[in-house]
């Protein structure tokens, strides 16, 4: 057996036992470095993990679970001026004042920690109700004033009732593209 030796080969990944190393310092432990603003050192042993800022919150709170009873009301009262936004002059104010609601329930919201997702909804809902109102409104007014203009030519121009009832007969059936002729 040429050159080899008696002693078994260490690990590399083996830990030393405690005390193994000699200290650089003779016989001193090294101070422990300070603090450069990382991570905070973990707590002793028994006590409860230190919570940190919930990330992208600027007030460091996660939201609050569940919403805001503003926000739902102001859902709720929007859908209903949905609905009532097909009458004429009281649709568009009905929708404009819950439009109005939603977004106090929407910054409400935001400024309680809250989800907001149903004041969003309802400030939509309340801005398609107000729009379809004012067009409602808007196509009734257009509508009673060429009737009235009807009703001025067809009085002007019929001495019977049956006259006048064919001439607004003929008048409204002009507007949509009807032919009111036998």
């Amino acid at each position: 057996m040429l050159g080899m030796s008696d002693q078994t080969p260490q690990d590399p990944y083996a830990v030393p036992p405690p005390g193994g190393y000699p200290s650089p310092t003779g016989g001193v432990p090294p101070a422990t470095p300070p603090a450069t603003g990382g991570y905070p050192p973990p707590p002793p042993a028994g006590y409860p993990a230190p919570t940190y800022p919930a990330a992208g919150y600027p007030s460091g709170e996660a939201p609050k679970p569940g919403h805001s009873a503003f926000a739902i009301v102001a859902l709720v009262i929007s859908i209903i001026a949905l609905i009532i936004c097909w009458f004429p002059v009281v649709g568009p104010i009905a929708a404009l004042i819950t439009l109005a609601l939603s977004i106090a329930a929407w910054v409400t919201s935001k400024n309680s920690g809250r989800p907001a997702g149903l004041a969003i909804a309802g400030t939509v809902i309340s801005a398609i109700a107000f729009i379809a109102g004012v067009g409602i409104t808007i196509g009734f007014f257009i509508l009673v004033d060429r009737a009235q203009e009807a009703d001025r030519y067809c009085t002007s121009v019929s001495r019977t009732q049956a006259e006048y009832d064919q001439c607004m007969t003929d008048r409204v059936g002009s507007w949509f593209g009807i032919d009111t002729t036998p």
